[in-house]
């Protein structure tokens, strides 16, 4: 069972120093200390204006943040499925 806590561990630091995920941790407080977006993200929630929406997507920022998010959920996505084809590996029939 300690094998598997270590590789588990190792699993997650080694994700951790990933690039994407250095860059879109960086990216999220780069996006929290900007005040125009943020107050353009805060006026969205409250009133579902699309043009705000529109304004939102349009930012550099967060096309690059959505780019590299969606580049590690098809990574988690990916995890999850070895993780599956492992585990279905143990199971008899």
């Amino acid at each position: 069972m300690n094998e598997v806590i270590e590789k588990t561990d190792a699993l997650i630091k080694e994700i951790d120093n990933m690039d994407k995920v250095s860059k879109i941790k960086e990216l999220n407080k780069i996006i929290k200390n900007d005040k125009e977006l943020t107050k353009l993200i805060e006026k969205y929630k409250e009133s579902g204006d699309e043009n705000l929406k529109q304004q939102i997507i349009d930012n550099e920022l967060f096309k690059e943040y959505k780019e590299l998010e969606i580049d590690i959920n098809l990574l988690i996505m990916e995890i999850n499925s070895k993780l599956k084809s492992i585990n279905n590996k143990g199971k008899c029939c």
